[in-house]
């Protein structure tokens, strides 16, 4: 590497420093009297489910091949009742679509939907710790606001596309996350601003749904003040001697978060900003659930 071209990383890393702006929640809380917002879209497809065995299929009716597809839109906020305690609350709306294009019907191919409001989301986030890690402990209630019996009770009609199973739920679980710096190499005196996150916990199911045991990690760097690069996988993992329906995942998701404008906002210190995410996801194993690949949109705020 030419001395000119170690002066230009140095000083651009060292620029990046001094500016970074942090872009993520994870076991953060936000500050006392303050509002986090994000507006939050997903659109999902599959041509194919994993079974009970883990294996992938491509169709639930073996002479006939499907296509599902899913439209997901969950607007959240949180707000800093003080700097250690955060309270949350979310709406989530679903769209799902299901077709087989080898059973015709009425002309054309075999084709449902479904829709509806799926869960309201209601909860808070407790900081216990802020050095030499941030550990916070989470409790959300997922109240399922009761569709008719075709929005979301799998299995209430014929193919007809899942939204939700139709159960209450109570969520606890435990949240670790750190930020610190990579030191880049043959850059004297240079880093890289990173972090790492980790949730881990239970969530007991009503309505014949067996509970599960979620997980979540994640980790990114800033390569640049404005853009964050990351990475994360999250998933349940089901108890199956609690409940007749049984489902399991992991999804994989890479992206990138765009800082428009604002100062130190997921480090929760207070501070306006404005962000744009897009992510692309996919499951990765799973039982008893559709085999997706998505696309995700967030925007959000903090003011």
């Amino acid at each position: 590497m030419t001395k000119r071209v170690m002066v230009f990383v140095s000083i651009f890393a060292f620029i990046s420093l001094l500016q970074v702006h942090y872009a993520f929640a994870g076991a953060w809380t936000v500050p006392k009297d303050h509002v986090w917002g994000e507006y939050y879209m997903k659109w999902d497809y599959a041509k194919g489910f994993l079974g009970p065995d883990g294996h992938r299929r491509y169709s639930f009716n073996q002479a006939n091949g499907f296509r599902s597809w899913e439209f997901v839109m969950e607007p959240k906020l949180e707000f800093g009742v003080t700097d250690w305690l955060t309270a949350l609350g979310s709406v989530e709306y679903k769209e799902g679509h299901y077709k087989e294009y080898g059973r015709p019907r009425n002309f054309g191919p075999f084709e449902r939907k479904n829709n509806g409001i799926t869960n309201i989301k209601l909860g808070g986030r407790l900081r216990l710790i802020d050095t030499p890690v941030v550990i916070s402990t989470q409790t959300k209630v997922f109240i399922y606001p009761g569709y008719g019996n075709y929005h979301g009770e799998r299995g209430s009609y014929p193919n007809q596309p899942s939204i939700g199973y139709g159960d209450d739920s109570v969520e606890q679980r435990i949240l670790i996350g750190k930020t610190f710096d990579i030191p880049l190499p043959f850059v004297q005196f240079s880093k890289l601003p990173a972090y790492v996150g980790a949730e881990t916990g239970y969530r007991w199911r009503t309505r014949h749904v067996a509970s599960d045991i979620p997980y979540f990690v994640e980790g990114g760097v800033w390569p640049v003040q404005w853009f964050l690069l990351k990475s994360e996988l999250d998933g349940y993992k089901c108890n199956p001697g609690t409940g007749s329906i049984k489902e399991s995942y992991g999804i994989w998701r890479i992206g990138g978060v765009w800082q428009v404008f604002g100062g130190d906002s997921t480090l929760r210190q207070g501070g306006k900003m404005f962000n744009i995410e897009f992510d692309y996801g996919m499951t990765v194993w799973g039982k008893n659930t559709t085999a997706y690949q998505e696309w995700t949109m967030k925007v959000d705020t903090q003011f």
